[in-house]
Protein backbone atom coordinates (compact mmCIF):
# COMPACT_ATOMS: atom_id res chain seq x y z
CA UNK A 1 0.00 0.00 0.00
CA UNK A 2 2.62 2.27 0.69
CA UNK A 3 4.37 1.26 -2.21
CA UNK A 4 1.34 2.26 -4.76
CA UNK A 5 0.63 5.75 -2.47
CA UNK A 6 4.04 6.56 -3.59
CA UNK A 7 3.70 5.77 -6.96
CA UNK A 8 0.93 7.72 -7.43
CA UNK A 9 2.48 10.84 -5.12
CA UNK A 10 5.50 10.96 -7.51
CA UNK A 11 3.11 10.51 -10.57
CA UNK A 12 1.28 13.51 -9.38
CA UNK A 13 4.21 15.89 -8.90
CA UNK A 14 5.67 14.81 -12.30
CA UNK A 15 2.11 16.14 -14.02
CA UNK A 16 2.32 19.14 -11.77
CA UNK A 17 6.00 20.15 -12.32
CA UNK A 18 5.86 19.46 -16.18
CA UNK A 19 2.22 20.94 -16.80
CA UNK A 20 3.76 23.82 -18.91
CA UNK A 21 4.86 21.18 -21.47
CA UNK A 22 2.81 20.09 -24.18
CA UNK A 23 1.49 16.34 -24.17
CA UNK A 24 2.60 14.71 -27.48
CA UNK A 25 -1.56 13.82 -27.75
CA UNK A 26 -2.44 17.11 -26.83
CA UNK A 27 -2.89 19.80 -29.76
CA UNK A 28 -2.15 23.69 -29.27
CA UNK A 29 -5.70 24.39 -28.87
CA UNK A 30 -6.33 21.91 -25.72
CA UNK A 31 -2.81 22.69 -24.35
CA UNK A 32 -3.79 26.56 -24.57
CA UNK A 33 -6.95 25.80 -22.70
CA UNK A 34 -5.54 23.83 -19.68
CA UNK A 35 -2.71 26.72 -18.97
CA UNK A 36 -5.57 29.13 -18.98
CA UNK A 37 -7.92 27.05 -16.48
CA UNK A 38 -4.31 26.67 -14.55
CA UNK A 39 -3.46 30.61 -14.83
CA UNK A 40 -7.14 31.36 -13.30
CA UNK A 41 -7.20 28.69 -10.20
CA UNK A 42 -3.31 30.08 -9.34
CA UNK A 43 -3.26 33.25 -10.78
CA UNK A 44 0.12 33.69 -8.47
CA UNK A 45 2.19 30.60 -10.11
CA UNK A 46 4.61 32.04 -12.61
CA UNK A 47 3.93 29.34 -14.99
CA UNK A 48 6.92 30.17 -17.39
CA UNK A 49 9.78 30.34 -14.47
CA UNK A 50 10.34 26.77 -13.18
CA UNK A 51 12.48 28.25 -10.66
CA UNK A 52 9.48 29.59 -8.61
CA UNK A 53 9.24 27.88 -5.28
CA UNK A 54 5.14 28.36 -5.52
CA UNK A 55 5.19 27.00 -8.70
CA UNK A 56 7.36 23.71 -7.44
CA UNK A 57 4.93 21.74 -5.52
CA UNK A 58 5.10 18.80 -3.40
CA UNK A 59 2.18 16.50 -2.86
CA UNK A 60 1.11 15.62 0.67
CA UNK A 61 -1.09 12.71 1.63
CA UNK A 62 -3.91 12.42 3.76
CA UNK A 63 -5.83 9.10 4.03
CA UNK A 64 -9.51 9.96 5.03
CA UNK A 65 -12.76 8.08 5.28
CA UNK A 66 -14.49 7.08 1.94
CA UNK A 67 -17.73 5.81 3.29
CA UNK A 68 -19.77 9.12 1.45
CA UNK A 69 -17.69 8.39 -1.69
CA UNK A 70 -18.53 4.54 -1.86
CA UNK A 71 -21.87 5.33 -1.69
CA UNK A 72 -21.78 7.54 -4.74
CA UNK A 73 -19.61 5.28 -6.82
CA UNK A 74 -22.16 2.87 -6.49
CA UNK A 75 -25.49 4.36 -6.38
CA UNK A 76 -27.80 5.36 -9.42
CA UNK A 77 -27.16 8.86 -9.61
CA UNK A 78 -23.01 8.34 -9.76
CA UNK A 79 -24.00 6.25 -12.84
CA UNK A 80 -26.42 8.96 -14.07
CA UNK A 81 -23.43 11.85 -13.83
CA UNK A 82 -20.65 9.63 -15.09
CA UNK A 83 -21.68 6.77 -17.41
CA UNK A 84 -18.82 6.18 -18.36
CA UNK A 85 -16.70 6.06 -15.45
CA UNK A 86 -15.37 3.17 -13.56
CA UNK A 87 -16.56 2.48 -9.91
CA UNK A 88 -13.06 3.80 -8.64
CA UNK A 89 -12.96 7.10 -10.53
CA UNK A 90 -16.08 7.74 -9.20
CA UNK A 91 -15.42 6.88 -6.16
CA UNK A 92 -12.27 9.53 -5.83
CA UNK A 93 -14.07 11.77 -7.28
CA UNK A 94 -16.88 12.13 -4.54
CA UNK A 95 -13.37 11.64 -1.97
CA UNK A 96 -12.38 15.08 -3.44
CA UNK A 97 -15.84 16.55 -3.67
CA UNK A 98 -16.47 15.24 -0.05
CA UNK A 99 -13.01 17.44 1.13
CA UNK A 100 -13.55 19.98 0.07
CA UNK A 101 -17.58 20.19 0.98
CA UNK A 102 -18.30 17.65 2.98
CA UNK A 103 -21.89 18.95 3.62
CA UNK A 104 -22.87 19.42 0.14
CA UNK A 105 -21.64 15.98 -0.64
CA UNK A 106 -24.09 14.62 2.44
CA UNK A 107 -27.35 16.50 0.98
CA UNK A 108 -26.18 15.68 -2.49
CA UNK A 109 -26.95 11.95 -0.96
CA UNK A 110 -30.12 12.59 0.52
CA UNK A 111 -31.50 13.91 -2.62
CA UNK A 112 -31.92 10.71 -4.48
CA UNK A 113 -35.24 9.17 -3.46
CA UNK A 114 -35.58 5.42 -3.33
CA UNK A 115 -37.82 2.83 -5.41
CA UNK A 116 -40.67 3.80 -2.37
CA UNK A 117 -40.23 7.79 -2.79
CA UNK A 118 -38.13 7.90 0.37
CA UNK A 119 -35.12 10.59 0.42
CA UNK A 120 -32.35 9.61 2.23
CA UNK A 121 -32.62 6.29 1.58
CA UNK A 122 -28.98 6.14 0.98
CA UNK A 123 -27.38 8.01 4.06
CA UNK A 124 -28.90 4.73 6.00
CA UNK A 125 -25.91 2.44 4.93
CA UNK A 126 -23.55 5.44 7.00
CA UNK A 127 -22.22 3.63 10.32
CA UNK A 128 -22.09 6.84 12.60
CA UNK A 129 -22.88 4.91 15.51
CA UNK A 130 -22.60 1.20 16.53
CA UNK A 131 -26.42 1.21 18.20
CA UNK A 132 -27.85 2.92 14.88
CA UNK A 133 -29.49 -0.66 13.51
CA UNK A 134 -31.65 -0.34 16.70
CA UNK A 135 -33.45 2.73 15.41
CA UNK A 136 -36.35 2.42 13.34
CA UNK A 137 -35.62 3.64 10.32
CA UNK A 138 -37.84 6.71 9.88
CA UNK A 139 -36.73 7.79 13.23
CA UNK A 140 -33.05 8.12 12.23
CA UNK A 141 -34.35 9.32 8.61
CA UNK A 142 -36.14 12.11 10.81
CA UNK A 143 -33.03 13.08 12.26
CA UNK A 144 -30.54 13.29 9.57
CA UNK A 145 -32.81 15.62 8.08
CA UNK A 146 -33.08 18.22 10.73
CA UNK A 147 -29.05 17.60 11.37
CA UNK A 148 -28.59 18.93 7.66
CA UNK A 149 -31.44 21.46 8.40
CA UNK A 150 -29.22 23.15 11.32
CA UNK A 151 -25.91 22.50 9.62
CA UNK A 152 -26.97 24.53 5.77
CA UNK A 153 -28.51 27.20 8.55
CA UNK A 154 -25.24 27.44 10.05
CA UNK A 155 -23.26 27.46 7.04
CA UNK A 156 -25.14 29.46 4.18
CA UNK A 157 -25.52 28.23 0.81
CA UNK A 158 -23.80 30.02 -2.29
CA UNK A 159 -27.12 29.71 -4.56
CA UNK A 160 -25.86 30.42 -8.19
CA UNK A 161 -22.88 27.62 -6.99
CA UNK A 162 -25.92 25.21 -6.15
CA UNK A 163 -27.47 26.00 -9.36
CA UNK A 164 -24.84 25.61 -11.89
CA UNK A 165 -23.43 22.30 -10.28
CA UNK A 166 -25.83 19.58 -9.74
CA UNK A 167 -23.79 17.97 -6.70
CA UNK A 168 -24.47 20.95 -4.53
CA UNK A 169 -27.99 21.14 -5.49
CA UNK A 170 -28.95 19.11 -2.89
CA UNK A 171 -28.18 22.26 -0.09
CA UNK A 172 -30.77 24.43 -1.46
CA UNK A 173 -33.57 21.69 -0.08
CA UNK A 174 -32.19 22.14 3.35
CA UNK A 175 -32.48 26.38 3.45
CA UNK A 176 -34.85 26.87 5.91
CA UNK A 177 -38.07 28.42 4.20
CA UNK A 178 -37.33 26.16 1.22
CA UNK A 179 -37.75 22.44 0.42
CA UNK A 180 -37.52 20.06 -2.57
CA UNK A 181 -40.18 21.53 -4.68
CA UNK A 182 -39.36 25.69 -3.85
CA UNK A 183 -35.30 24.63 -4.52
CA UNK A 184 -36.13 22.53 -7.87
CA UNK A 185 -38.28 25.78 -9.02
CA UNK A 186 -35.35 28.61 -7.69
CA UNK A 187 -32.99 26.31 -10.03
CA UNK A 188 -35.57 26.17 -13.16
CA UNK A 189 -35.84 30.07 -12.55
CA UNK A 190 -32.82 30.76 -12.15
CA UNK A 191 -31.31 28.57 -15.32
CA UNK A 192 -34.03 30.60 -17.42
CA UNK A 193 -32.61 33.94 -16.46
CA UNK A 194 -29.28 32.46 -17.65
CA UNK A 195 -27.51 30.56 -14.92
CA UNK A 196 -26.58 33.23 -12.57
CA UNK A 197 -28.34 35.93 -10.21
CA UNK A 198 -26.24 39.42 -9.31
CA UNK A 199 -27.65 40.01 -5.80
CA UNK A 200 -30.62 38.85 -3.16
CA UNK A 201 -32.94 41.44 -4.25
CA UNK A 202 -32.87 39.88 -8.15
CA UNK A 203 -34.42 36.74 -6.64
CA UNK A 204 -37.68 39.14 -5.93
CA UNK A 205 -37.20 41.43 -8.27
CA UNK A 206 -37.66 38.68 -11.06
CA UNK A 207 -40.48 36.09 -9.22
CA UNK A 208 -37.79 33.41 -8.16
CA UNK A 209 -38.96 34.01 -4.91
CA UNK A 210 -42.51 34.68 -3.54
CA UNK A 211 -42.80 37.49 -0.89
CA UNK A 212 -42.94 34.84 2.02
CA UNK A 213 -40.13 32.50 1.29
CA UNK A 214 -38.03 35.57 0.21
CA UNK A 215 -38.05 36.59 3.21
CA UNK A 216 -37.93 33.21 5.20
CA UNK A 217 -34.91 32.43 3.28
CA UNK A 218 -32.56 34.84 2.13
CA UNK A 219 -30.72 35.15 5.28
CA UNK A 220 -29.25 32.19 4.36
CA UNK A 221 -28.50 32.49 0.83
CA UNK A 222 -25.23 34.08 -0.26
CA UNK A 223 -24.18 35.42 -3.37
CA UNK A 224 -20.02 35.13 -3.97
CA UNK A 225 -18.29 36.59 -6.51
CA UNK A 226 -17.78 33.10 -9.02
CA UNK A 227 -16.00 34.14 -12.45
CA UNK A 228 -19.37 34.64 -14.13
CA UNK A 229 -20.09 37.49 -12.13
CA UNK A 230 -16.79 39.13 -12.55
CA UNK A 231 -18.29 42.27 -14.63
CA UNK A 232 -21.77 42.53 -12.39
CA UNK A 233 -21.79 45.31 -9.58
CA UNK A 234 -22.15 42.89 -6.12
CA UNK A 235 -23.26 44.25 -3.38
CA UNK A 236 -21.06 43.64 0.29
CA UNK A 237 -23.68 42.96 2.52
CA UNK A 238 -25.36 39.92 0.48
CA UNK A 239 -22.37 37.41 0.83
CA UNK A 240 -23.49 38.30 4.66
CA UNK A 241 -26.14 36.65 6.83
CA UNK A 242 -27.78 39.95 7.93
CA UNK A 243 -31.19 39.84 6.67
CA UNK A 244 -31.78 42.31 3.56
CA UNK A 245 -34.46 44.23 6.22
CA UNK A 246 -31.22 45.74 7.77
CA UNK A 247 -29.41 47.08 4.99
CA UNK A 248 -32.60 47.43 2.01
CA UNK A 249 -35.43 47.93 3.42
CA UNK A 250 -33.76 50.20 7.18
CA UNK A 251 -30.06 51.34 5.64
CA UNK A 252 -29.21 50.49 9.20
CA UNK A 253 -26.13 49.04 8.55
CA UNK A 254 -25.18 51.18 5.71
CA UNK A 255 -25.85 53.88 8.57
CA UNK A 256 -23.62 52.12 11.10
CA UNK A 257 -20.64 52.00 8.26
CA UNK A 258 -21.39 55.89 7.62
CA UNK A 259 -21.07 56.74 11.40
CA UNK A 260 -18.10 54.29 11.95
CA UNK A 261 -16.14 56.28 8.41
CA UNK A 262 -16.84 59.68 9.95
CA UNK A 263 -18.60 60.39 6.85
CA UNK A 264 -21.54 63.09 6.34
CA UNK A 265 -25.03 61.41 5.24
CA UNK A 266 -24.89 60.40 1.66
CA UNK A 267 -26.87 62.58 -0.33
CA UNK A 268 -28.67 59.97 -2.94
CA UNK A 269 -30.08 62.59 -5.15
CA UNK A 270 -31.90 60.97 -8.27
CA UNK A 271 -29.64 58.99 -9.50
CA UNK A 272 -30.19 55.60 -7.57
CA UNK A 273 -27.03 53.82 -9.10
CA UNK A 274 -24.27 56.23 -7.69
CA UNK A 275 -26.50 55.63 -4.07
CA UNK A 276 -25.55 52.02 -4.79
CA UNK A 277 -22.18 52.77 -5.59
CA UNK A 278 -21.57 55.26 -2.53
CA UNK A 279 -23.23 52.42 0.07
CA UNK A 280 -21.43 49.83 -1.50
CA UNK A 281 -17.97 51.82 -1.43
CA UNK A 282 -18.65 52.45 2.61
CA UNK A 283 -19.30 49.00 3.67
CA UNK A 284 -16.46 47.81 1.83
CA UNK A 285 -14.27 50.23 3.27
CA UNK A 286 -15.41 49.53 6.94
CA UNK A 287 -15.50 45.65 6.38
CA UNK A 288 -12.21 45.70 5.30
CA UNK A 289 -11.04 48.24 8.10
CA UNK A 290 -12.90 45.09 10.51
CA UNK A 291 -10.83 42.50 8.78
CA UNK A 292 -7.80 43.95 9.12
CA UNK A 293 -8.50 44.33 13.01
CA UNK A 294 -8.99 40.85 13.16
CA UNK A 295 -5.41 39.67 11.12
CA UNK A 296 -3.74 42.48 13.79
CA UNK A 297 -5.55 40.78 16.55
CA UNK A 298 -4.75 37.32 15.39
CA UNK A 299 -0.78 37.87 14.83
CA UNK A 300 -0.97 39.44 18.50
CA UNK A 301 -2.53 36.49 19.89
CA UNK A 302 -0.67 33.96 18.12
CA UNK A 303 2.53 35.65 19.07
CA UNK A 304 1.72 36.22 22.52
CA UNK A 305 1.17 32.68 22.84
CA UNK A 306 4.08 31.45 21.28
CA UNK A 307 6.45 33.35 23.34
CA UNK A 308 4.92 31.72 26.47
CA UNK A 309 4.21 27.81 25.03
CA UNK A 310 6.29 27.95 21.64
CA UNK A 311 4.79 26.91 18.53
CA UNK A 312 1.68 24.89 19.92
CA UNK A 313 -0.99 28.18 19.02
CA UNK A 314 -4.47 25.86 18.25
CA UNK A 315 -5.12 28.13 14.94
CA UNK A 316 -8.52 26.20 13.91
CA UNK A 317 -9.67 27.11 17.64
CA UNK A 318 -9.15 30.80 17.90
CA UNK A 319 -12.82 32.35 18.47
CA UNK A 320 -12.10 35.89 18.33
CA UNK A 321 -16.24 36.16 19.43
CA UNK A 322 -14.97 34.63 22.99
CA UNK A 323 -11.35 34.93 22.87
CA UNK A 324 -11.00 38.48 22.21
CA UNK A 325 -12.66 41.17 25.31
CA UNK A 326 -13.91 43.98 24.16
CA UNK A 327 -11.08 46.64 25.09
CA UNK A 328 -8.91 44.94 22.59
CA UNK A 329 -11.08 45.44 19.61
CA UNK A 330 -9.90 48.78 17.58
CA UNK A 331 -11.79 48.60 14.53
CA UNK A 332 -14.29 51.75 13.90
CA UNK A 333 -17.22 49.99 14.33
CA UNK A 334 -16.38 49.52 17.89
CA UNK A 335 -15.84 53.01 18.62
CA UNK A 336 -20.21 53.20 17.99
CA UNK A 337 -22.33 53.33 20.89
CA UNK A 338 -25.24 50.69 19.02
CA UNK A 339 -26.99 50.85 22.70
CA UNK A 340 -28.10 54.51 21.98
CA UNK A 341 -29.07 53.64 18.22
CA UNK A 342 -30.80 50.72 19.56
CA UNK A 343 -32.78 52.99 22.10
CA UNK A 344 -33.91 55.66 19.38
CA UNK A 345 -34.95 52.94 17.06
CA UNK A 346 -37.17 51.65 19.59
CA UNK A 347 -38.33 55.10 20.92
CA UNK A 348 -39.23 55.72 17.34
CA UNK A 349 -41.86 53.16 17.44
CA UNK A 350 -39.97 50.02 15.31
CA UNK A 351 -39.20 47.59 17.70
CA UNK A 352 -36.29 46.15 19.43
CA UNK A 353 -33.09 46.01 16.98
CA UNK A 354 -30.38 45.48 19.27
CA UNK A 355 -29.25 41.86 18.82
CA UNK A 356 -29.83 42.92 14.88
CA UNK A 357 -27.19 45.76 15.25
CA UNK A 358 -24.90 43.62 17.30
CA UNK A 359 -25.05 40.87 14.61
CA UNK A 360 -24.01 43.65 11.73
CA UNK A 361 -21.12 44.64 13.78
CA UNK A 362 -20.06 41.05 13.89
CA UNK A 363 -21.02 40.64 10.02
CA UNK A 364 -18.57 43.42 9.19
CA UNK A 365 -15.38 41.49 11.12
CA UNK A 366 -16.36 38.25 9.72
CA UNK A 367 -18.68 37.98 7.24
CA UNK A 368 -20.26 34.84 6.87
CA UNK A 369 -17.93 32.82 8.80
CA UNK A 370 -17.89 29.11 8.74
CA UNK A 371 -18.39 27.52 11.69
CA UNK A 372 -16.77 24.09 10.34
CA UNK A 373 -13.14 23.68 11.53
CA UNK A 374 -10.56 22.89 8.45
CA UNK A 375 -9.89 19.25 7.76
CA UNK A 376 -7.30 17.59 9.64
CA UNK A 377 -5.27 14.60 8.84
CA UNK A 378 -6.56 11.26 10.80
CA UNK A 379 -3.76 9.85 12.93
CA UNK A 380 -3.70 7.43 15.97
CA UNK A 381 -7.05 5.98 17.15
CA UNK A 382 -8.87 7.22 13.66
CA UNK A 383 -6.38 6.35 11.56
CA UNK A 384 -5.90 2.59 12.79
CA UNK A 385 -9.65 1.82 13.30
CA UNK A 386 -9.72 3.61 9.18
CA UNK A 387 -7.08 1.03 7.89
CA UNK A 388 -7.56 -1.78 10.00
CA UNK A 389 -11.56 -1.80 10.41
CA UNK A 390 -10.19 -2.81 14.21
CA UNK A 391 -12.25 -0.85 17.05
CA UNK A 392 -11.20 -0.90 21.18
CA UNK A 393 -14.46 -3.62 21.47
CA UNK A 394 -12.97 -5.54 19.07
CA UNK A 395 -9.03 -5.95 19.55
CA UNK A 396 -8.09 -4.61 23.23
CA UNK A 397 -5.38 -6.04 26.03
CA UNK A 398 -6.01 -9.47 27.23
CA UNK A 399 -7.44 -11.02 24.11
CA UNK A 400 -6.30 -14.18 22.23
CA UNK A 401 -5.74 -13.57 18.74
CA UNK A 402 -4.99 -16.35 16.00
CA UNK A 403 -1.98 -15.02 13.79
CA UNK A 404 0.82 -16.78 11.07
CA UNK A 405 4.65 -16.18 11.81
CA UNK A 406 5.58 -14.86 8.68
CA UNK A 407 9.47 -13.33 9.79
CA UNK A 408 11.86 -14.14 12.71
CA UNK A 409 14.19 -11.58 13.65
CA UNK A 410 16.99 -11.13 15.80
CA UNK A 411 14.22 -9.37 18.86
CA UNK A 412 11.15 -11.28 18.08
CA UNK A 413 8.76 -12.96 15.60
CA UNK A 414 6.98 -10.84 13.00
CA UNK A 415 3.13 -12.39 13.28
CA UNK A 416 0.03 -10.92 10.55
CA UNK A 417 -3.05 -12.11 12.49
CA UNK A 418 -5.85 -13.92 10.27
CA UNK A 419 -8.59 -11.47 11.37
CA UNK A 420 -8.04 -8.01 9.74
CA UNK A 421 -4.45 -8.62 8.62
CA UNK A 422 -3.24 -6.47 11.62
CA UNK A 423 0.26 -6.91 11.88
CA UNK A 424 1.95 -7.83 15.38
CA UNK A 425 5.36 -8.22 17.22
CA UNK A 426 5.95 -10.63 19.71
CA UNK A 427 9.55 -9.96 21.53
CA UNK A 428 11.63 -12.43 22.84
CA UNK A 429 10.60 -12.43 25.89
CA UNK A 430 7.47 -13.00 25.45
CA UNK A 431 7.70 -16.11 23.36
CA UNK A 432 8.29 -18.69 26.42
CA UNK A 433 8.34 -18.65 29.96
CA UNK A 434 11.85 -19.24 30.22
CA UNK A 435 14.82 -17.85 28.74
CA UNK A 436 14.96 -17.86 25.06
CA UNK A 437 18.22 -17.13 22.67
CA UNK A 438 16.66 -17.56 19.38
CA UNK A 439 12.88 -16.88 18.13
CA UNK A 440 13.81 -20.08 15.84
CA UNK A 441 13.75 -22.36 19.01
CA UNK A 442 9.99 -21.41 19.77
CA UNK A 443 8.45 -20.83 16.57
CA UNK A 444 8.81 -21.10 12.46
CA UNK A 445 7.65 -18.94 9.71
CA UNK A 446 4.15 -20.38 8.11
CA UNK A 447 3.37 -21.59 11.91
CA UNK A 448 -0.40 -20.55 13.23
CA UNK A 449 -0.30 -19.73 16.37
CA UNK A 450 -2.73 -18.49 19.56
CA UNK A 451 -1.21 -15.69 21.47
CA UNK A 452 -2.38 -13.08 23.81
CA UNK A 453 -2.67 -9.19 22.90
CA UNK A 454 -0.64 -7.29 25.34
CA UNK A 455 -0.27 -3.83 23.48
CA UNK A 456 -2.18 -2.14 20.90
CA UNK A 457 -0.19 0.53 19.24
CA UNK A 458 -2.11 2.92 17.30
CA UNK A 459 0.21 5.26 16.47
CA UNK A 460 2.73 2.31 14.50
CA UNK A 461 -0.25 0.08 12.95
CA UNK A 462 0.39 -2.99 14.99
CA UNK A 463 0.04 -4.97 18.35
CA UNK A 464 2.36 -6.54 20.44
CA UNK A 465 1.63 -10.09 21.43
CA UNK A 466 2.63 -13.01 23.89
CA UNK A 467 2.89 -16.73 24.29
CA UNK A 468 3.23 -16.52 27.92
CA UNK A 469 1.12 -18.32 30.67
CA UNK A 470 1.28 -16.08 32.65
CA UNK A 471 -0.18 -13.47 30.20
CA UNK A 472 -2.78 -16.33 29.16
CA UNK A 473 -4.16 -16.89 33.10
CA UNK A 474 -4.29 -13.18 33.95
CA UNK A 475 -7.92 -12.51 34.59
CA UNK A 476 -9.49 -9.89 32.11
CA UNK A 477 -10.11 -6.92 34.81
CA UNK A 478 -6.17 -6.95 35.44
CA UNK A 479 -5.37 -5.70 31.84
CA UNK A 480 -5.29 -2.10 31.28
CA UNK A 481 -8.51 -1.54 29.68
CA UNK A 482 -8.79 0.90 26.45
CA UNK A 483 -10.12 4.51 27.31
CA UNK A 484 -12.72 4.03 24.42
CA UNK A 485 -14.54 1.54 26.75
CA UNK A 486 -16.41 2.06 29.75
CA UNK A 487 -14.93 0.38 33.35
CA UNK A 488 -15.24 -3.41 33.49
CA UNK A 489 -17.75 -3.79 36.38
CA UNK A 490 -19.74 -1.50 34.47
CA UNK A 491 -19.92 -2.22 30.97
CA UNK A 492 -23.23 -3.66 31.13
CA UNK A 493 -24.73 -0.88 33.13
CA UNK A 494 -23.49 1.60 30.63
CA UNK A 495 -25.08 -0.65 27.37
CA UNK A 496 -28.39 -0.84 29.43
CA UNK A 497 -28.86 3.00 29.90
CA UNK A 498 -27.52 3.60 26.22
CA UNK A 499 -29.89 1.64 25.24
CA UNK A 500 -32.85 2.89 27.68
CA UNK A 501 -32.15 6.56 26.28
CA UNK A 502 -32.54 5.53 22.72
CA UNK A 503 -35.84 3.71 23.76
CA UNK A 504 -36.97 6.73 25.69
CA UNK A 505 -35.86 8.54 22.73
CA UNK A 506 -37.78 7.19 20.49
CA UNK A 507 -40.88 7.47 22.24
CA UNK A 508 -40.98 11.06 22.57
CA UNK A 509 -40.20 11.84 18.89
CA UNK A 510 -43.01 8.75 18.32
CA UNK A 511 -45.89 10.55 20.06
CA UNK A 512 -43.99 13.79 19.09
CA UNK A 513 -44.98 13.43 15.29
CA UNK A 514 -47.13 11.04 14.32
CA UNK A 515 -50.46 13.82 14.73
CA UNK A 516 -49.55 15.05 11.29
CA UNK A 517 -47.83 12.13 9.68
CA UNK A 518 -50.66 9.59 9.76
CA UNK A 519 -54.72 8.85 9.51
CA UNK A 520 -56.64 8.14 12.39
CA UNK A 521 -55.91 5.00 13.69
CA UNK A 522 -58.88 2.52 14.28
CA UNK A 523 -58.19 -0.42 17.46
CA UNK A 524 -59.43 -3.60 16.95
CA UNK A 525 -61.33 -3.95 20.13
CA UNK A 526 -61.98 -7.67 19.78
CA UNK A 527 -58.07 -8.72 19.25
CA UNK A 528 -57.09 -11.35 21.49
CA UNK A 529 -54.63 -10.71 24.49
CA UNK A 530 -52.14 -13.71 24.32
CA UNK A 531 -52.51 -15.72 27.39
CA UNK A 532 -49.60 -18.40 26.53
CA UNK A 533 -48.24 -19.64 29.26
CA UNK A 534 -44.77 -17.34 30.66
CA UNK A 535 -45.89 -14.31 28.04
CA UNK A 536 -45.76 -12.01 30.64
CA UNK A 537 -43.40 -9.75 27.95
CA UNK A 538 -45.63 -10.24 25.20
CA UNK A 539 -49.02 -8.74 27.09
CA UNK A 540 -46.65 -6.08 28.33
CA UNK A 541 -45.84 -5.31 24.58
CA UNK A 542 -49.21 -5.70 23.55
CA UNK A 543 -50.38 -3.45 26.50
CA UNK A 544 -47.59 -0.56 24.85
CA UNK A 545 -48.95 -1.04 21.05
CA UNK A 546 -52.59 -0.43 22.43
CA UNK A 547 -50.95 2.38 24.37
CA UNK A 548 -49.58 3.82 21.31
CA UNK A 549 -52.73 3.73 19.27
CA UNK A 550 -54.94 5.27 21.64
CA UNK A 551 -52.82 8.16 21.97
CA UNK A 552 -52.24 8.61 18.01
CA UNK A 553 -55.87 8.70 17.74
CA UNK A 554 -56.42 10.77 20.41
CA UNK A 555 -54.00 13.22 18.95
CA UNK A 556 -55.23 13.59 15.81
CA UNK A 557 -59.02 14.17 17.24
CA UNK A 558 -60.47 10.02 16.90
CA UNK A 559 -63.24 9.27 18.90
CA UNK A 560 -62.54 9.06 22.72
CA UNK A 561 -65.19 6.52 23.86
CA UNK A 562 -64.71 3.85 21.43
CA UNK A 563 -60.33 3.99 22.20
CA UNK A 564 -60.93 4.47 25.97
CA UNK A 565 -62.88 1.74 26.10
CA UNK A 566 -60.32 -0.78 24.63
CA UNK A 567 -57.84 0.52 26.61
CA UNK A 568 -59.80 -0.26 29.41
CA UNK A 569 -60.94 -3.61 28.54
CA UNK A 570 -57.26 -4.68 27.55
CA UNK A 571 -56.01 -2.93 30.73
CA UNK A 572 -58.08 -5.14 32.98
CA UNK A 573 -57.73 -8.28 31.03
CA UNK A 574 -54.00 -8.34 31.29
CA UNK A 575 -53.82 -7.30 34.98
CA UNK A 576 -56.25 -10.15 35.39
CA UNK A 577 -54.51 -12.60 33.30
CA UNK A 578 -50.73 -11.82 34.32
CA UNK A 579 -48.28 -11.68 37.25
CA UNK A 580 -46.07 -8.26 36.09
CA UNK A 581 -44.28 -6.95 38.85
CA UNK A 582 -46.46 -5.06 40.89
CA UNK A 583 -44.37 -1.83 39.68
CA UNK A 584 -45.18 -2.11 36.18
CA UNK A 585 -49.39 -2.61 37.59
CA UNK A 586 -49.32 0.38 39.91
CA UNK A 587 -47.82 2.54 36.74
CA UNK A 588 -50.56 0.74 34.29
CA UNK A 589 -53.52 2.05 36.98
CA UNK A 590 -52.19 5.27 37.11
CA UNK A 591 -52.48 6.10 33.57
CA UNK A 592 -54.63 8.84 33.37
CA UNK A 593 -55.72 9.65 29.78
CA UNK A 594 -58.28 12.50 30.07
Amino acid sequence: MARKLGDIVTQAMERWNNCHIQGEEEDDEDFDARINAFRRMYPTADINNEDDEDFQWKCNVDIVEDNVAQLFGRSIRGKKEFPDFAVNLKCAIAVARHAKDPLGELTYAWSVASDAGVFGAEMLYLNVHPLQRFLPKPLLLRQYERVLCNAVAEVGVDVNGACTFDHMHGMLTFVPGLGPRKAAALKQGIDRIGGVVPSRKDLLARRLLGPVVFTNSVAFLRIRDIDRLNNQFLFPLDDTRLHPDVYTRNNWAVKIAIDALELESLDLGDDAGDAEDLKARALRDVMQDSRNEVQRLFDATKAEWEGLYGPTFDIAGWNPREDVPAERWRDKVEELDLDTFADMIEQSGLGKWLSHLVMIKWEFRLPFEDPRKPMEPLAGDKLFRLLTGETDLTLCPGKEVTGRVFRNGDFGSRVKLLEGDVPGFIPLRNLADTHVESAEDIVKAGDVITANLTEVKNDRMCVDLSLKMEHFRKLPSSWERPKGLPPLGMSMHFVAGVMMLVFFLFVCLFFQGKGKQRQAVKVDSHADIPTCRNSNQARWEYLFRQYCQYKIARSEGGPKDCHMESWERTQRSLIKHSKIKKERLELLQSIDFN
